[in-house]
């Protein structure tokens, strides 16, 4: 492939000219700098070396700023002194799920929680796509803890705190003893 004319002249003017910045020895546009001088300023606050510091109960100041600390006798006797006032309780808040409902298969029990628009299917060993198992998050703030025959265990993860919701009339499988399961022939 043969370069056009004006490429060749080009890369013969590029080599020239890189050959020529090696050998030149003439130093670049050199511009001298200004020397500015300012004026010694007074310091009004002179700082004495930690060496000449005289220690007062044990105390040195090692970054003077021109707070002086408090006393450290009365910083002891605040710190000592219990405060009036009761620490603030905690209050846990109330559970935002409910249970809606359970069904039974092969003696196993599967619950039904609900959240607004969200739910969730509770079972040991049901093959369920959304199941829970225990230990795990249902929203950021509550964890399944344990799932009772009577009852199941949350826990409130900010505060680590147990709430338990009672199974109510959910907690056995019900008996459909009053129908009659016969069927009478004419």
């Amino acid at each position: 492939m043969k370069l056009p004319r004006y490429l060749q002249f080009a890369l013969l003017i590029t080599g020239a000219l890189v050959l020529y910045s090696l050998v030149d020895d003439s130093p670049d546009g050199v511009e001298e700098i200004a020397v500015v001088q300012r004026p010694a300023h007074v310091v009004s606050n002179r700082l004495t070396p930690v060496s000449e510091l005289k220690p007062q109960d044990g105390f040195i100041d090692i970054f003077p700023s021109g707070i002086k600390p408090a006393d450290v006798q009365t910083s002891r006797e605040v710190l000592a002194k219990p405060k009036d006032a009761e620490p603030p309780k905690i209050v846990t808040p109330p559970l935002p799920f409910r249970l809606v409902g359970a069904w039974w298969s092969d003696n196993q029990r599967a619950l039904m929680l609900q959240q607004a628009d969200q739910q969730w299917i509770i079972c040991r060993r049901c093959r369920a796509p959304e199941r829970v198992w225990t230990g795990m998050n249902l929203t950021k703030d509550w964890q399944l803890k344990s799932v009772s025959a009577q009852s199941l265990t949350f826990i409130w993860l900010p505060q680590m705190r147990e709430q338990h919701m009672a199974l109510g009339d959910m907690d056995a499988e019900p008996t459909f003893s009053g129908l009659n399961n016969t069927h009478h022939a004419k």
